[in-house]
């Protein structure tokens, strides 16, 4: 049959579960319908037919996290958010789903909910998909005034997450009320970390995950800053809220360089604080971290925590109170006149070696050439330069000052 362009009209009276069962009517398929959050709304009438994955959200008032994350790594979330048609989704036996049809709920550009229907007693036509596309323009109205609370709810976390980063409460008592009255659970100890991506809605793209770590979040600008502690009142454990946060950045990272232009996808995280008053400092942390990232891209290529950036923590400010003394390398200025009036990369065998912590054989791979023309060059180096490279303080200067000189480039 064809469905008339404004079937869904004569039903504007109806509430959101006469909606739900008028949409599993005409597709003669269960139905539900959550909100942004996969939270259950509204589900159609035939129990008969449901499968383990419907029958839990049911039960459970909430799609399970196990078929949010497998369909957020096939893909289905992204095409959700960016196609206004339904979407196709073949079974996945292992999680209990059965073959469906999706639909997000819009308004505007905004995501309100989801609409989702069991293929089970007959399969789907070009005519249900209109049917579908009729249904979510209806669901949206009865679900605009729903989200406009949720919106709310959600601006005052965000309100009270900036209070936090920018260290405005200073009464930890305070603080731990409001974080109540908010409904936000947590136990210390806690961390900031950030994601950035230009041109992404990282929140939107990575919502599966952050539902799964029941995280709390903020956007600025490009940068995603997330407050991420232990949950329901588990241990407070340093090393254990660590290794979250690398699991959570493992799975965001991967799935984000897929889709982000290459060296785009940034990340980092500072210390865990057993106080919210403390937050302010791991959010500084963070955002030392990537700027260092930023500087060091290669350096720091596998390196996201505040108390994993060694010497790296502390270039930035050696570099300042280098510049107030108007301190200036005269060795390294030599090396350099060298290279240019003779059309050698000497400096870059220095930085190599160093990199490589003297080790000649890792040093000589990295610039493939032979053991005894790096041994020549490593000795040409120590003339010209005046210095001992077997010296461990001479050495570790030289190795500060090369990092600095990067800084100069980079500014």
């Amino acid at each position: 049959m064809s469905i008339d362009p404004n079937y869904f009209q004569k039903y504007q009276h109806a509430d959101v579960d006469e909606l739900a069962d008028i949409i599993g009517d005409l597709l003669q398929n269960p139905i539900t319908i959550e909100d942004s959050d996969h939270k259950l709304i509204a589900y159609s009438s035939h129990t008969d037919s449901t499968d383990p994955a419907r029958w839990s959200t049911i039960m459970g008032r909430r799609v399970p996290e196990k078929v949010l994350t497998r369909l957020w790594k096939d893909g289905v979330f992204q095409e959700l958010w960016t196609k206004g048609d339904p979407v196709h989704i073949s079974a996945k036996d292992e999680i209990g789903l059965g073959k469906r049809v999706a639909i997000a709920i819009r308004r505007g550009q905004d995501i309100l909910g989801y609409i989702w229907a069991q293929e089970v007693n007959r399969a789907f036509t070009e005519e249900d998909d209109e049917i579908l596309r009729q249904a979510a323009r209806a669901a949206a109205s009865r679900l605009v005034q729903r989200q406009g609370k949720r919106k709310a709810e959600e601006q005052r976390r965000r309100d009270f997450l900036w209070e936090l980063l920018l260290g405005t409460l200073n009464s930890e008592a305070a603080i731990r009320q409001k974080a109540e009255s908010l409904h936000m659970q947590m136990s210390a100890p806690y961390l900031i970390c950030i994601v950035e991506a230009p041109e992404a809605r990282l929140d939107q793209y990575l919502y599966p995950l952050l539902m799964r770590d029941k995280l709390y979040w903020v956007m600025d600008g490009s940068q995603l800053v997330l407050l991420i502690s232990l949950q329901g009142g588990a241990k407070a454990d340093r090393d254990e809220l660590i290794r979250k946060v690398e699991l959570f950045l493992s799975d965001s990272l991967g799935k984000l360089v897929a889709h982000v232009k290459e060296g785009q996808v940034i990340a980092g995280y500072g210390r865990p604080y057993k106080g919210y008053t403390q937050l302010v400092k791991s959010y500084r942390e963070a955002l030392h971290v990537l700027k260092v990232k930023k500087l060091f891209a290669r350096e720091t290529e596998d390196i996201y925590g505040y108390h994993e950036l060694g010497i790296y923590r502390y270039l930035l400010q050696i570099k300042q109170w280098g510049d107030e003394t108007g301190y200036e390398n005269e060795r390294l200025e030599r090396l350099k006149q060298y290279d240019r009036e003779n059309q050698t990369a000497l400096l870059e065998t220095l930085e190599t070696f160093l990199d490589a912590a003297g080790k000649m054989n890792v040093t000589a791979q990295t610039l493939h050439v032979h053991i005894n023309t790096l041994s020549y060059r490593l000795r040409r180096i120590e003339e010209i330069m005046q210095v001992n490279l077997e010296n461990m303080n001479q050495r570790t200067a030289l190795y500060l000052e090369l990092k600095m000189d990067k800084l100069d480039k980079e500014h």
